[in-house]
């Protein structure tokens, strides 16, 4: 019995020691993306531009784009950085007060509709650069900040239209060096189409065109044609909000468009910066 019990504890030991060893060989991956989205499983291959990698559980092998990962910690404990990941604010303080003076900058619009082909962001930069060209038309005094400065600055500071609302108007103004900030939504929501249909007769000539009206009859020198159209009608209304690099909400206001087009955004645009503090309207 006493040999017996040193010879259990030593073959106890290796059992847990195997144990441990392949806890550890299975333990994954974790591979965590730019947009905040986590990926447990292995890492099987670093290439130049992208991660080959495996999910738990599967035997499939993806590619990941390395400008797309931010990190990689492995199930060793190691981390690997792949892409660093600038902070929102890091602009913030770089401009003075002064230098911001009399400066207006637009955001990207907020888009509603039901139609998805609308929720674009190519509609929303439409609508943020049709708001712009009001500002600088219909306004005084006011520096209106080009929008491709604009859109430059909020992707250098990884800033899209849903990141911008973490942070409060004053800290967007200072971050893109402008005095007054611009926060426009358009709901645009699809209502149908609608067809028109139209029919004419020409003739050939005046005195065949009288005959056929005197005699109440269709002459062999007319012609008849039909043609029908077909619009697509929205309903449509804007919003805009203007803050001061103070945080102060200096104009808040909406409009519901008139007519049913879809352009119908750029004469409410123009009606509602006429009407801003700085408006050809206001005074």
């Amino acid at each position: 019995m006493k040999t017996l019990k040193p010879f259990l504890t030593v073959i106890l030991f290796m059992i847990t020691a195997t144990t441990s060893i392949l806890y550890a060989q299975e333990k994954s991956d974790t591979v965590y993306m730019l947009n905040g989205e986590t990926k447990e499983g292995k890492v099987t291959a670093i290439q130049e531009n992208s991660i080959e990698f495996v999910y738990s559980g599967e035997d499939l092998t993806y590619e990941l784009k390395k400008a797309d990962v931010q990190k990689i910690v492995f199930g060793s404990g190691r981390t690997q950085i792949i892409s660093q990941v600038a902070s929102p604010t890091s602009n913030i303080g770089t401009t003075s007060a002064a230098d911001r003076k009399n400066k207006l900058a637009v955001l990207p619009f907020t888009m509603v509709s039901n139609d998805q082909g609308l929720m674009s962001e190519a509609m929303s930069g439409q609508i943020q650069h049709a708001a712009i060209n009001s500002f600088k038309k219909n306004t005084r005094q006011l520096m209106v900040q080009d929008p491709m400065t604009t859109n430059a600055i909020l992707l250098k500071n990884n800033l899209d239209p849903n990141s911008i609302k973490t942070l409060m108007p004053q800290k967007v103004a200072e971050i893109l060096g402008v005095e007054f900030v611009v926060y426009g939504t358009a709901n645009i929501s699809f209502e149908g189409t609608r067809s028109y249909g139209s029919s004419s007769t020409t003739y050939k000539d005046k005195t065949e065109k009288d005959k056929a009206k005197k005699e109440d009859k269709s002459s062999g020198k007319e012609f008849t044609s039909n043609s029908s159209s077909t619009t697509s009608n929205y309903d449509t209304s804007i919003e805009l909000n203007i803050f001061s690099d103070s945080g102060s909400n200096l104009y808040s206001v909406s409009r519901n468009a008139f007519g049913s087009s879809l352009d119908t955004y750029d004469g409410t645009l123009n009606y509602l910066i006429k009407r801003c503090p700085w408006g050809s309207k206001n005074k």
